[in-house]
């Protein structure tokens, strides 16, 4: 397999498998998901918002590899993904997976994703120069 196709499963498959870990989170029945016994206000808005920024973080990446799209338009893709993603998950666990649906978490979805495609660059250039200094 080319170097490139290589990369691109990679990407693809990273994806798929952080997207596999919110759903089976998020579907688990509630009594079923442990309590971390921290005493951190609204701790589960917490963890929505990281589940997301990091979705974000790999999708940015992923749609900038593998299309011509501007940052803008990958930015409104990534955070628009988040949103119905995190809306189907809501309304899944509303009416099929016997937890509440709550618009709060997809509120803290799309706040980590829109944090996520914020932080990016940011995070795009510190590995830059991580990589510069490896190769000297």
């Amino acid at each position: 397999m080319k170097e490139e196709n290589k990369q691109r499963w990679v990407l693809l498959s990273r994806n798929i498998i952080w997207a596999a870990v919110i759903f089976i989170l998020c579907a688990m029945p509630s009594e079923h998901v442990p309590d971390p016994h921290l005493n951190i206000p609204h701790l589960d808005k917490v963890v929505h918002f990281g589940m997301f920024f990091i979705m974000a973080v790999l999708l940015c990446n992923e749609l900038e590899y593998q299309t011509r799209f501007s940052l803008r338009r990958v930015y409104v893709i990534t955070v628009g993904i988040s949103f119905l993603y995190g809306g189907m998950i809501e309304l899944l666990q509303q009416h099929f997976f016997n937890r509440s649906g709550d618009v709060w978490d997809l509120v803290a979805d799309v706040l980590g994703a829109i944090v996520g495609c914020w932080v990016y660059p940011r995070l795009k250039r510190i590995v830059r120069k991580v990589r510069e200094k490896k190769k000297k």
